[in-house]
Formats: C-alpha cells, sequence, structure tokens
C-alpha cells in the first residue's frame, strides 16, 4: 500500500475482466441467487447486475422521516432521541438500506462468514446512499474508511469498511484514503447504549497520514447503529483539519 494511504486507481482491465467473467461465471441474485443476465448500467441501475428485479424490489429502504444528522427514524417525532443533548462532527450519516432482511444476513455474511465477494453487492447497495437530497451539491475529495483494530483485521482476513470504500472510491471518481488508524481494541459496540459506546471509543482513533488542508471527507462504513463510532472518526478529522466529513453507511 502507497505511504500516502491510497487504496484504489482506475484499472483499464476492470471491464474486461468482469465481461470474461460473466462468460464463463453468469451472475446470480446475491440474495435469493436465480440467474441474471450480464448487462453494463450505471448509477442505481447497476443494481440490477448483482441483484433480480424482485429481490431489488423487497430491499428495505431507509424510513421516510428521520432525523437529518443521525437518520434515525422520526414518525411523529419532534426531537431525534438519539441526538438530543448531543453535538457532531458529522454533518449527516446517511443509509442505503434498513438493516434487516436480507440485507442484515448478507453483512452478517460480509463480516463474520469472511465472504468477500458479498463487498460488491453490498457496495452497489452503498451507491444509493448518494442519492440523498443531503447531498445534493456537495463535493466530497476522498473517500475514507472507518479503520479496525490491527488485531481484528488479522483475525478477520479484512476490513469490511475498506473494502466498500475502495468500490464506493471507483463509482466517485475519488480516491480512497486511510487516513485513520484505530489504536486500541475495543468492545463489541452491540447491546451498548449511546453514553456507553461513545465511552468506549474515546481515544480509539488517531490519524493514519496527513489530510489535506480543506479536503471534505466521506466516511464509510457497513453499519450504523448510535453512530458513535463515525462520529468518533470525523471528529479526529475535524481536529486534522477537514473541511467536513459526512458518512455513508450500507444500513442503519
Amino acid at each position: 500500500m502507497p505511504d500516502d494511504g491510497t487504496l484504489s486507481g482506475a484499472s483499464p482491465w476492470r471491464g474486461l475482466g468482469k465481461a470474461v467473467l460473466d462468460l464463463f461465471y453468469p451472475p446470480h441474485c446475491a440474495l435469493c441467487g436465480c440467474g441474471l443476465i450480464p448487462s453494463e448500467q450505471s448509477g442505481v441501475e447497476r443494481e440490477k447486475e448483482v441483484f433480480c428485479p424482485a429481490c431489488i424490489a423487497g430491499i428495505p429502504r431507509p424510513p421516510e422521516y428521520r432525523c437529518p444528522v443521525c437518520s434515525h427514524p422520526m414518525q411523529g417525532m419532534m426531537i431525534c432521541p438519539n441526538c438530543e443533548n448531543r453535538p457532531w462532527y458529522l454533518e449527516a450519516i446517511v443509509p442505503a438500506c434498513r438493516y434487516e432482511g436480507g440485507v442484515r444476513g448478507m453483512i452478517q455474511h460480509f463480516k463474520y462468514g469472511r465472504d468477500i465477494a458479498m463487498a460488491r453487492p453490498l457496495g452497489v447497495l452503498l451507491e444509493r446512499a448518494l442519492t440523498d437530497p443531503r447531498f445534493h451539491g456537495k463535493t466530497f475529495h476522498m473517500v475514507v474508511p472507518v479503520p479496525l483494530h490491527s488485531v481484528r483485521e488479522r483475525e478477520r482476513g479484512f476490513n469490511q469498511a475498506a473494502l466498500l470504500a475502495d468500490r464506493l472510491s471507483h463509482t466517485m471518481g475519488i480516491p480512497c484514503r486511510s487516513l485513520l488508524r484505530k489504536n486500541r481494541p475495543t468492545p463489541q459496540q452491540a447491546g451498548f447504549d449511546r453514553s456507553r459506546r461513545m465511552e468506549n471509543l474515546r481515544g480509539a482513533f488517531t490519524p493514519g497520514c496527513a489530510l489535506p488542508s480543506d479536503a471534505s471527507v466521506l466516511l464509510v462504513d457497513d453499519v450504523s447503529t448510535t453512530g458513535a463510532t463515525l462520529d468518533a472518526c470525523a471528529e479526529v478529522l475535524m481536529d486534522a483539519g477537514a473541511a467536513g466529513v459526512c458518512a455513508v453507511v450500507v444500513a442503519r
């Protein structure tokens, strides 16, 4: 990996390689396994490359009424219970889907089943987040994955956020940079409330390399619950000189 933390770069062989793979290994829906017709799509239409129409229709979208910052469901609420009395370093956390059903199964299979092939369909789903109105008119200079501690990354064999960020950087045409380092292991956050999550993460992240001045950063992770991990990363990036930090996740 280059010293500047760059993870990705455009490859002229990517399209040819995909065509060869489609010829010998016809694509199947990542959710139900039915056969798909190979095609070259762009934008949201690229979902047809990895999911069948029935599964696309069934993927749970984020709720219509949600917090503008953390995307917590807000139907009938005046104050977000997740954001109340909480300062944020992030401008917004934007999920592509809800953490339910087949999407939840794919993410769990990706992370805990060590199925790296899931990075492609989940990366395509992640592109949904880019169409959110909160991003209209925004320009991002780089994509940054949420890091894993080195011990956990060795155990898992990869960092799922880095694989997703690398794919998103190709889609957006901006570099993917490893700007953060997790300098100590933290407990699994599942099951902890917001305050406990924030306490667990205090001081857990540090800059991994120099941040270009006044850069607008798009953080990437697979799942967000309270947003504590993403906001802890955003705090480090803002302290390092970022002009602003937003985040996208596959599911909330």
